[in-house]
């Protein structure tokens, strides 16, 4: 009786995270200014971990590491999972004779209760974009309580910026842009779904002005099967930017971004092959934005992928050395169509 009331639960909170996911797949029904820019909008530029560039930047679903922290932080969950083997893995050494070497708790790697609690991980990256750009993010996640914490700083920098006055005249080439957003992640598992919730600083500096605010994100990722796994992210809720300081005659007054909605599914097969794709809806634009990409398992110690985001090919690789992952990525740029170019370093202890 307690089983069948278990499974019944289970079905009824997985239908609701569906309607959750599709009503948010579809929210649109207020009226936003027509493919508008938004406040804020350095937060989305997406250049956080190579393998989720590589994929087409579709990393809200399959995020499963530190770059979570920026990507889903319900991902963040999924550390705990790390330290035992994948499912190809198993059967592979089954399939070899080798089946003493196959823990408990490898066979249940899904069970909240056997898998490995204590994980400590640190990654960064840095992109060389080919409009005239660069960024960063470096974070770090560990085990708290009965989730995974994560702290992160994603950046981006702009140099060479032309600078006009009113009438048109140029002024200096020389202004620089920065952008930056500070995290505070957790993510946990309810045992049928990930939740993660990311607090966000924001700092944003165009020549002398300088401005300053705040932010959060909010997703969810759940397995519906053992190879089949969807989730929604709403990123920038509540974010916007105020000047602070002498600005001069820059008006106070904070700006609200209006947020994000992500919502999309992956699917993996026994030989190592994960697709994945993720529909994107800025609040404040008419479009929507599909990205897709593929992960595919050559090695235990190499990975490759491929995608396409915002209509732009993309492709990349891992090298599993010990517990580093070591990542590229190279993507078209979808401003200038040059070449853009991220790697990326993560430590698992």
């Amino acid at each position: 009786m307690g089983n069948r009331q278990t499974v019944n639960l289970e079905n009824i909170v997985k239908r609701k995270c569906l309607l959750i996911i599709f009503y948010l797949a579809f929210l649109h029904g207020i009226s936003f200014a027509g493919d508008a820019g938004s406040r804020a909008a350095f937060t989305r530029g997406g250049w956080a971990g190579s393998s989720y560039v590589g994929m087409g930047m579709a990393g809200e679903i399959v995020a499963n590491d530190v770059f979570a922290i920026y990507w889903n932080p319900a991902g963040l969950n999924e550390l705990k999972g790390r330290k035992v083997l994948t499912e190809k893995e198993i059967r592979d050494k089954a399939s070899k004779g080798k089946a003493g070497e196959i823990s408990e708790s490898d066979l249940i790697r899904f069970t909240d209760e056997t898998v490995e609690k204590n994980v400590f991980q640190v990654g960064a990256s840095g992109a060389k974009l080919g409009a005239e750009m660069d960024a960063g993010f470096s974070g770090l996640a560990f085990s708290l309580y009965k989730g995974v914490f994560g702290i992160g700083m994603y950046s981006l920098v702009s140099r060479g910026i032309e600078e006009r006055d009113n009438n048109g005249n140029l002024v200096s080439e020389n202004l620089k842009y920065v952008g930056a957003e500070s995290f505070l992640s957790y993510g946990w598992s309810t045992g049928i779904a990930s939740i993660g919730f990311s607090l966000k600083g924001l700092y944003e500096k165009i020549g002398n002005v300088e401005y300053a605010g705040a932010g959060s994100d909010f997703g969810m990722q759940v397995y519906f099967l053992p190879f089949l796994k969807v989730g929604f992210v709403i990123q920038d809720i509540g974010s916007g930017l105020t000047p602070y300081g002498d600005q001069g005659e820059v008006r106070k007054k904070y700006d609200f971004a209006l947020p994000s909605l992500k919502v999309g599914a992956s699917i993996t097969s026994d030989t190592g092959l994960t697709i994945a794709f993720t529909g994107v809806k800025r609040l404040e634009q008419k479009k929507y934005q599909v990205n897709t990409g593929l992960k595919y398992i050559l090695t235990q110690s190499a990975v490759v992928y491929a995608g396409m985001h915002n209509s732009n090919f993309s492709s990349g690789f891992t090298l599993k050395l010990f517990n580093f992952d070591l990542s590229y990525a190279f993507t078209i740029d979808s401003i200038n169509f040059g070449y853009n170019n991220i790697v990326s370093i993560a430590i698992l202890f």
